[in-house]
């Protein structure tokens, strides 16, 4: 049966909203915990592995549950240490932050971490220089890149299935998130946002179609699996009342409940495991 991988950016919505409102970064909260393990649950009980991108931050503050995620058999790898986007940072900066990530990440699990991807999938470019230092530190695999022309992120022309990137360090996989060609335009089908806006028969088709090739990445936070309403609380009141507040917050609470509707019948039907596994196939010259 082909196979697939379903993926999590393990970060803390509180945090990285605080971080985009006010140009600080607050403490993660516990909030993104509680997610976790519900989300840790959901997928024992489908009897699956994924990969988790873990931001270092929340490592930091949170080494156990990392910890409880490496033990409950997914595999950890890097989302960087500060979860800044590539085109803020030089290669300097870029190679220090993913150092930090890779070095804490590796110390809490016991094992070398294979895998990247980038915050907000700011790569760019298939020739980004980015690829060069994750080579340089002995990253076997990157998933950032997005195949799609969107607003925020993506790189139109890039390859829909895994494929090798060239570097001066060698070379490395890349798996390109989820699209499905619709009316022989690719629409985007990887992440929790997909799975709130798309007609359920559009899902459903998609999910049929991907589900007869490999290689197809499917991503999610913590936080769509949180039950209540997502608000920020240790934010001031004018904050509170910002147009930019009010805009996220209602954009990320917006029929969340059917992300797990839509993937829970996902999770039935089609085969994951973790990317660590299929880039050593790929490696091996195995069928994946």
């Amino acid at each position: 049966m082909p196979s697939h991988a379903l993926t999590i950016d393990l970060e803390d919505w509180h945090q990285m909203l605080s971080r985009r409102l006010t140009g600080k970064y607050s403490e993660p909260s516990q909030a993104t915990v509680v997610a976790t393990h519900r989300l840790l649950d959901i997928l024992d009980e489908a009897n699956i592995r994924g990969t988790f991108f873990v931001v270092g931050m929340l490592a930091e503050r949170f080494p156990e549950l990392v910890r409880e995620v490496h033990h409950r058999g997914h595999e950890i790898a890097s989302h960087s240490y500060t979860h800044r986007p590539i085109f803020t940072l030089s290669p300097e900066e870029f190679r220090s932050d993913l150092r930090r990530s890779l070095d804490q990440l590796a110390n809490l699990t016991g094992s070398p971490i294979r895998g990247f991807r980038a915050p907000e999938f700011s790569v760019g470019a298939l020739g980004h220089w980015c690829f060069d230092i994750l080579a340089e530190l002995g990253v076997a695999y990157d998933s950032s890149v997005f195949p799609i022309a969107g607003l925020r992120y993506g790189i139109a022309n890039a390859p829909t299935k895994p494929f090798q990137i060239t570097t001066k360090s060698g070379a490395l996989w890349e798996f390109p998130l989820a699209t499905w060609k619709w009316h022989g335009r690719p629409i985007p089908l990887a992440g929790g946002t997909y799975y709130r806006f798309l007609p359920q028969s559009t899902m459903r088709r998609a999910v049929r179609d991907l589900g007869a090739t490999s290689g197809a990445v499917f991503y999610f936070h913590p936080y769509e699996f949180q039950e209540g309403v997502l608000r920020l609380q240790d934010v001031d009141l004018a904050t509170r009342l910002s147009f930019a507040y009010l805009k996220y917050r209602v954009l990320h609470n917006f029929r969340t409940p059917r992300i797990l509707r839509i993937l829970k019948p996902l999770l039935a039907q089609l085969e994951f495991r973790p990317l660590r596994e299929t880039c050593a196939a790929l490696q091996n010259g195995r069928a994946i």
